[in-house]
């Protein structure tokens, strides 16, 4: 079975084809209806999402686990990165400790159920999030080990065509440079606020907003707010969701 999928995977050339490929033969063998294929890095503060590889997925739904920075929080990807297991979950039978209003979005976008793993490329420095939902029947054992099977072959599929997606977008690559607050500032600063109305709207201070617009000044090679305004604008075009991230 692996075997066969791989070789259909060295020939995929873009991420349409990737899409198609998960659809086509993935679905095959692992029956779902939505996937989604999210790519960033792991740091302390949690996972910056760079961007979502959506395959039949309710975008609109994004936006009730994203934040404009990139940052994604659901109470899946925190138990993923504390176990580093594959993570089953069925919106009838929920943990006792998932949030109520998390889990009325999920219900409310009809995601039903989750199947979902990881990889993370030290080599790479990027990390890839596979989540399958509306999967037939209920989750269990079986899905756990197709995940361990399949997500490590996903992630290394994807992973070349974002690399050649990021090499030719330079303001991905200096959006890259920042942290995840970092990125907060510089989306409020290319809306037109002030560092007082950034203070208050982030809940810091005005000398903590100096500070992030400082190392932000020094990370880009840049010194005016100027610069920042059209930076935070081009990022903001490129994107095609409201969500804070690139959604292909």
């Amino acid at each position: 079975m692996l075997e066969h999928l791989k070789q259909e995977a060295a020939s995929i050339s873009s991420v349409e084809e990737f899409k198609d490929w998960t659809r086509n033969s993935i679905r095959q063998i692992f029956p779902h209806s939505t996937l989604g294929c999210g790519y960033g890095r792991i740091h302390a503060g949690g996972v910056a999402i760079d961007g979502i590889v959506a395959i039949d997925y309710p975008v609109a739904h994004l936006k009730n686990i994203c934040n404009a920075a990139g940052g994604l929080d659901t109470p899946i990807l925190r138990r993923w990165l504390a176990t580093r297991e594959p993570q089953l979950f069925e919106e009838n039978a929920p943990w006792p400790d998932v949030p109520e209003q998390w889990l009325r979005n999920f219900r409310e976008a009809d995601m039903r159920n989750v199947a979902a793993h990881a990889v993370y490329d030290t080599e790479r420095c990027i990390g890839t999030y596979h989540s399958f939902h509306r999967i037939p029947g209920q989750v269990g054992a079986r899905h756990a080990e197709l995940l361990r099977e399949i997500v490590p072959l996903l992630h290394d599929t994807l992973c070349p065509l974002l690399s050649d997606l990021k090499a030719s977008n330079q303001t991905d690559s200096m959006i890259d440079l920042l942290s995840r607050r970092e990125r907060e500032v510089l989306l409020l600063v290319g809306q037109g606020k002030l560092n007082l109305e950034i203070a208050e709207l982030l809940f810091i201070s005005e000398i903590t907003v100096k500070h992030h617009l400082t190392k932000i000044f020094q990370r880009l090679g840049m010194n005016k707010r100027t610069q920042l305004v059209r930076l935070a604008i081009e990022n903001e075009t490129r994107m095609k969701n409201s969500y804070g991230l690139l959604v292909l």
